[in-house]
C-alpha cells in the first residue's frame, strides 16, 4: 500500500509547499494536459492544491487519494472555492473504475512513495489511453546523500505561519539505505494553539536516478518524450547527473500501444 498523510501532517502539508513554491508545477501541468485533450487523472491529489487550479481553468481532471484525512480537508476546501471535484479515495497502486483516461498526473514526487514504482508505473499504463500522456515529477535526496543534513539527527525542515496567527513545525531525522535506495524520514510536527498538538510519522522515499527512470518508463511501455530540472522547462540538459542542480526532474512521456 502507499503512504497516506494523516492528522497534522495533513493538515500542514500543504501550507509547507505553499511557504515554498509559487504555483510553478500547476502552470507545468497546464501546459501539459492542453497537449492531450480529454480526461486527466492526478495521482496522490491530497487537498486539491494542484488539482483544483486546473479544474478552475476549466481542465478536465479527476483525482485519487489515499489518506481520508486529505479528503476531508479538500472538501472544505472545494466548498470555500465552489467547485465539485472527483476526487476518488483510493491506493494509486490499484485504483481502477474502469475507465482509461487521455493523460494521467503524478507530480511532487508521488511516484516516489510507492513501495514498488515499476509496478505502480505498469498499472498507470493500464489507466491511459493509447498514446495518453503521463507527466511525472521525482527528486533526488542530494542533502541527505551528500552529508548536507547529518543522519539520525533532528533539524527544523519547515516552519510556517497560518492564516489564523499558529505556527505549525516540521522537525525531521533521516536514516539512508544505499542497498534499497531508501530514505527513512521520522517527522515530529508541531502546531502551536490552547492545547498544541503534535504528530509523529515515519515516511520512506525511494531515490530513482535518472538513467534508472529511463529504464522503468521504457520497461512499463512508456516513451520518453522530454525532461527537465528544476520545475524550469528550458533547462533541458542531456546528463542531469553533471549539472548542479536541486535534484527535481520531470518527465513527459507517452503510453506505446500494447
Amino acid at each position: 500500500m502507499s503512504q497516506p498523510y494523516l492528522s497534522l501532517e495533513a493538515e500542514l502539508h500543504d501550507a509547507f509547499w505553499d511557504a515554498e513554491d509559487d504555483g510553478s508545477e500547476v502552470r507545468l501541468m497546464a501546459d501539459f494536459l492542453k497537449k492531450f485533450p480529454g480526461p486527466a487523472l492526478e495521482m496522490g491529489a491530497g487537498s486539491g492544491r494542484l488539482i483544483y487550479p486546473l479544474i478552475r481553468m476549466g481542465l478536465e481532471v479527476e483525482g485519487v487519494e489515499l489518506s481520508l484525512d486529505m479528503l476531508e480537508l479538500g472538501r472544505e476546501r472545494a466548498e470555500k472555492t465552489g467547485i465539485r471535484p472527483a476526487i476518488h479515495q483510493g491506493d494509486m497502486a490499484v485504483w481502477n473504475d474502469g475507465r482509461k483516461f487521455s493523460s494521467l498526473l503524478a507530480p511532487a514526487f508521488t511516484l516516489q512513495l510507492a513501495a514498488d514504482p515499476a509496478a505502480v508505473l505498469k498499472h498507470w499504463h493500464s489507466l491511459l489511453e493509447n498514446h495518453g500522456g503521463l507527466y511525472l515529477t521525482v527528486f533526488m535526496p542530494y542533502a541527505e546523500l551528500l552529508g548536507d543534513l547529518p543522519e539520525n539527527e533532528w533539524y527544523v525542515d519547515h516552519k510556517v505561519t497560518l492564516t489564523d496567527g499558529r505556527e505549525g513545525l516540521l522537525e525531521t531525522r533521516h536514516r539512508l539505505d544505499h542497498e534499497r535506495r531508501q530514505v527513512t524520514r521520522d517527522h515530529r510536527y508541531t502546531l502551536t494553539g490552547d492545547p498544541p498538538q503534535t504528530h509523529l510519522s515515519q515516511q520512506v522515499i525511494r531515490w530513482i536516478e535518472h538513467t534508472e527512470m529511463l529504464s522503468l518508463l521504457e520497461q512499463c511501455g512508456f516513451r520518453m518524450d522530454r525532461f527537465f530540472v528544476d520545475f524550469d522547462p528550458d533547462r533541458r540538459v542531456a546528463d542531469p547527473d553533471r549539472i548542479d542542480f536541486d535534484g527535481i526532474l520531470t518527465y513527459h512521456a507517452t503510453r506505446l500501444p500494447d
